[in-house]
C-alpha cells in the first residue's frame, strides 16, 4: 500500500477528503501499529513484519495475520466486549484493521509499573482466559507455526542454548508446549496486550493464538508479574496479590505451571526479547529463580514470592 490513508480509503473504511491523523503506537516488536483518527474515524492498522525489531535476527511469517484475524472472531464471540473489534483483514497485504481504544483506556503494564495495581484486573482476566481455553479453532485454522516462530525458538530453544545445564529441562517443557491440544491459547497473554478502561477491558495481539497447551498463558502472565516483582520490590506483594486474584478467576487447577514460568523467566532475560526495563542485578535475580523453578517442579507458583530478596 502507498500511505495508510490511501489504504483505507481505497477500501472504503475512510470517505475521501476526510481529514484524518495518522500516528505511530509503540509497545510490540513483530508489527508496524498506527493510529488513524478523523471525523467519526477512530481505527488501528496493524501490518505484520517479516523481520522482528529486535538487535538479533528473529523472523516470522508476516501471513500470521490470517490466523490472528481468526482468533479474533472466535474471542470476540466468546466473550463479545473483551478484544477490539476486527473491522478489516487483508490476508496478500498481511494488513489487519481494528476499532482503536477510546483515549481513556490505559495500558496495564505502563500501570502496573507505575505503581497502579488492581487485583480485579487479574481477576477479570483469569476468568477471560477460562472462557477462551474452553473453546478452538477449527481444524484447518489452529496450526502452531507462528507460536513455534514467536514463542518457542526464540524463548525455549535460545534459552536451551545458553543454558546447557538446563537443556534437557528447557526442551522437554517446549517438546509438551507444541504437542496438539484443544484449547484456545493466546500465546501472548502480557500485561502490554491489555488496555484498561473505567469499567472494561481489551486483550489485544492475538497473532500466536492457536489450539494448544493452556498453561502457557498462565505461565506469560505470571512470569511478567514476577518480573515487576523483582523491579519493584516494595510492590511485590501487590504484584502477587495479582497472581492470586488471576488464579482465582480462573477457577481451575493448572499442571506444570512452575516449569514452564521458569522458562519463561529465563527467556525474558536471556531469549530473544528481553525485558527492556530490568537493570543487570535484576536479570542475576531472574536467572536465579527461573532456574530454581525449573529444578523444582513441585513448587506452588504463589510461593515463588516467598524466595524473593
Amino acid at each position: 500500500m502507498t500511505t495508510v490513508v490511501d489504504y483505507l480509503v481505497a477500501t472504503g473504511l475512510v470517505e475521501p477528503g476526510v481529514p484524518i491523523s495518522v500516528e505511530p503506537l509503540t509497545g510490540g516488536v513483530s508489527s508496524e501499529i498506527v493510529a488513524v483518527t478523523g471525523p467519526g474515524v477512530a481505527l488501528a492498522v496493524k501490518r505484520a513484519l517479516p523481520q522482528l525489531r529486535v538487535e538479533q535476527e528473529w523472523l516470522a511469517d508476516p501471513h500470521r495475520i490470517a490466523g490472528e484475524a481468526r482468533a479474533l472472531r472466535l474471542a470476540g464471540k466468546l466473550a463479545p466486549g473483551a478484544v477490539p473489534e476486527l473491522v478489516h483483514v487483508d490476508e496478500e497485504a498481511c494488513v489487519a484493521v481494528l476499532r482503536l481504544a477510546p483515549p481513556d483506556w490505559e495500558n496495564w503494564r505502563d500501570l502496573l509499573l507505575a505503581g497502579t495495581i488492581d487485583p480485579e484486573v487479574g481477576r477479570r482476566l483469569g476468568d477471560l482466559l477460562a472462557t477462551w481455553h474452553g473453546a478452538a479453532l477449527p481444524a484447518d485454522a489452529a496450526n502452531v507455526e507462528s507460536f513455534v516462530q514467536l514463542r518457542i525458538d526464540p524463548f525455549h530453544r535460545v534459552v536451551a542454548e545458553r543454558h546447557p545445564e538446563l537443556t534437557p529441562r528447557v526442551n522437554a517443557v517446549a517438546d509438551r508446549l507444541v504437542r496438539p491440544g484443544s484449547s484456545l491459547v493466546h500465546g501472548d497473554f502480557s500485561p502490554k496486550n491489555v488496555l484498561v478502561g473505567p469499567d472494561a477491558l481489551w486483550v489485544l495481539d492475538w497473532e500466536v493464538a492457536h489450539n494448544g497447551q493452556p498453561v502457557f498463558d498462565h505461565a506469560f502472565l505470571l512470569a511478567h508479574l514476577l518480573l515487576k516483582s523483582v523491579h519493584r520490590p516494595g510492590d511485590a506483594p501487590c504484584y502477587r496479590g495479582v497472581a492470586e486474584a488471576f488464579l482465582d478467576g480462573y477457577g481451575a487447577p493448572v499442571d506444570e505451571l512452575s516449569v514452564n514460568v521458569g522458562c519463561l523467566l529465563l527467556a525474558r532475560v536471556d531469549g530473544k526479547s528481553p525485558a527492556a526495563y530490568l537493570r543487570p542485578g535484576e536479570r542475576d535475580e531472574i536467572r536465579r529463580l527461573g532456574s530454581g523453578l525449573l529444578r523444582d517442579p513441585s513448587a506452588e507458583i504463589l510461593d515463588v514470592w516467598e524466595r524473593l530478596p
